[in-house]
Order: C-alpha cells, then structure tokens, then sequence
C-alpha cells in the first residue's frame, strides 16, 4: 500500500470503556510513528464512554472508527480491518494490553523479512480485579530463541486430535500477519473472518496459504481476562453465561451439520470453526479426518459438558457424527492429564516480579517492559 504504515494495531470494542483505557495506554507507550504504526479503534456501537477514551488520549496514531450500528464479532473484525492500512495487522481485546517498546522491537524484525512473514510470541495471561478478588497474573510465558514453526502440521494436529491445541496456531489475534494473506483469504472465501469465533477460523485458514511462520520467542501484546471477558470462560464456569449472551448475537447463525445441536453452545463454537476451515480448505485438510471422540474430550476438559452427559447422550451425538466410548474415554484421560500438567508448569513459570503492580493491566505491562530491560523477564 503507498504510504501506508508497516502495522496496524487493531482492538475491536464494545462498551468496555474502562479496560479500553488502560488497553490504549500501553498502546501508544511504543516510540515509533504514524509513519510505521498505527491504532485502529473499532467501536461496535456502544454505549458507553468509548469514544471519549478513544479520543482523550490525542495521540495522532490513534483512529477511533465507529460501526454505526450493532455488528457481530466477525463483522466488527471486518470493519476494523477496512480501515486498517498496514502491510501487516494484529488484533487485541479491549483488555488486553502491549508491552511497552515491544512494538517497536516487532517493527525492527518485521523489517528485516525479504518477504512478508506471519509473526507470533509467547503469551502472558493477566486476570483483572474480578468482585472482591485482586488482579493477578495467572499466567507468565518463559522467552527463548526465535525459531520456525511448521504451520501445516500443527493444523493437521489439530484436525486429528479434536480441536486440541488450536491455540498454538497465530491468527491476526495476537500475532503479525501479513495483510495479503488476509486479502488473499477473504479473496478465496468471500470475508476473512468466518463462524462465531474469528481467530479460531483464521488460526485454522492460514496454514492453508503460509506454510511456515515466525516465533519472535517474546512477549509483544498478551491476553487480559475481564469479568466480561469471553475468554474467562475457560477459566471460571461461571462465565459460560458471557459466551452464551455473545453466541445468542449471530442471529440465524447455522452450526456446522456433523454437531449435535443439543450440546451447550460453548462446546460447539470452537469445533465449529474449525470444522469450517476443513471444508473451505480441501487441498490441506481433505486427507485428515476430524476426530470427534478427541473433541467431546477438549469440550469436557473445559467443563463446557460433562463426560457423563456425553456418555448419556451417545445415542444422539451419533446422528450427527461417528461416536466411539473407548477412545473418548482414552481421549479424556490424555485431556485431564493434560490439564495436571498444565497446573504443574503454571505453578513452576508463575515466577513473581518483584514490586510487579497488578491493579490494572497497565501497571503489569509497564513492570514486564522494566523487567525486560534489566534482562530478568
């Protein structure tokens, strides 16, 4: 694009002014200017004190973009992204947050690719002040060497165990995609950003147009977890409530046909975009087929459905889709060993910052941007 700038930080939002504050002010804590960076606030509509956020910050990188009226989360993703000018785009929650000068650092390697290359990093997970419960960092991602990741055979991981590890995958989602790659899939498909759950869809398309992708191996922007936050929902049953107010918004969306209709929206909506790449995307996923015992496994290990709902249920589920007892027992128990494990290495890389703030996601990101440059992060 003629004078457009390298990056395009796209946050969509909608009526959560005071985590978008703090969000846009370790947004614009990056040295580098409009020439090479710029913000695109997507307002869906809200009714809140969006705007004036926005705005009050009076930093010329910032473009406030309003949707004029409500939008599904696909459809907001779709309009942020008409308005974005960057040869690559990456997209944050309007809780989530950017460590400061670490977009700068994304710039400088960005520039050294001959050709466009999709960048990821490493995510560190901040829990906002919740009730009478503190802010905390409940999760701290280690750094290592940059290193090259096989794009098509982490999807293919995908599809043969049930959704499983989706997450590994970049989508523009917190990673740095090159825009003609997104032009490229909304050219092959009609929009870039498919199903109730974009990155999901996008995480599983591109393996389909990049072969390989970059792993920077630190921290540029990192997941914050609201009381309104979707993805909370893995984390606290009681915000399943969240995801289903949010599915309820697409309206005369249509499930893929192979799930069964009668499991709680939130077990679905994950399979579902992948299940909507596999068949957009034959020439890489027409060879592999889904695992659907491997699913109800990850669904359960969610605690979206429980295992004995699934086992009372089988007779149905098999209408819609082959069900085998054994293997989805055998899948549980990899699925439940996997989330020991996951609580083993979380309590050994919880390492504490010392003097780390954790009342607002800014504080933590300022503390991590200190730890960085003293070379303890």
């Amino acid at each position: 694009m003629s004078n457009a700038p390298l990056l395009s930080l796209i946050i969509p939002t909608r009526e959560r002014a005071d985590t978008l504050a703090f969000t846009l002010a370790t947004a614009v804590l990056q040295a580098s200017s409009g020439r090479d960076y710029e913000i695109i606030v997507s307002d869906n509509l809200s009714a809140d004190q969006t705007k004036e956020v926005a705005e009050g910050l009076d930093d010329p990188r910032i473009r406030y973009v309003n949707t004029g009226r409500r939008l599904s989360m696909c459809g907001n993703y779709e309009f942020a992204l008409s308005h974005a000018r960057g040869d690559y785009v990456l997209i944050i929650g309007d809780d989530d947050a950017v460590v400061p000068g670490a977009i700068d650092s994304l710039l400088t390697l960005l520039r050294t690719h001959q050709e466009p290359q999709i960048c990821r990093w490493p995510l560190h997970t901040y829990d906002w002040p919740i009730d009478d419960r503190p802010g905390r960092v409940a999760y701290l991602a280690p750094t290592y060497p940059q290193k090259t990741i096989d794009l098509r055979q982490m999807a293919l991981f995908v599809i043969r165990n049930g959704g499983w590890r989706y997450y590994d995958l970049p989508s523009p989602y917190h990673a740095a995609i090159p825009r003609r790659l997104l032009d490229e899939l909304r050219s092959r498909t009609g929009l870039v950003f498919h199903s109730t759950q974009p990155d999901v869809f996008t995480a599983m398309a591109l393996p389909a147009l990049a072969d390989h992708a970059i792993d920077v191996g630190f921290t540029i922007s990192f997941n914050g977890r609201s009381s309104r936050s979707n993805g909370l929902g893995f984390a606290r049953k009681s915000a399943v409530s969240n995801i289903d107010r949010f599915l309820s918004e697409y309206v005369d969306y249509h499930l893929h046909p192979t799930l069964f209709p009668g499991a709680p929206g939130a077990a679905n909506m994950i399979p579902d975009a992948i299940l909507l790449a596999r068949d957009l995307f034959p020439e890489l996923y027409g060879g592999t087929t889904f695992n659907y015992d491997a699913m109800w496994a990850f669904s359960c290990r969610h605690r979206f459905i429980s295992h004995l709902d699934v086992l009372s249920r089988s007779g149905e589920i098999r209408g819609y889709h082959p069900f085998h007892v054994m293997r989805f027992l055998y899948f549980s128990a990899l699925q439940e060993g996997a989330v020991v494990r996951r609580k083993i290495l979380d309590t050994l890389n919880a390492r504490k910052l010392d003097g780390a703030a954790t009342d607002n996601i800014l504080e933590f990101a300022k503390t991590l941007a200190g730890a960085s440059r003293l070379g303890s992060n």
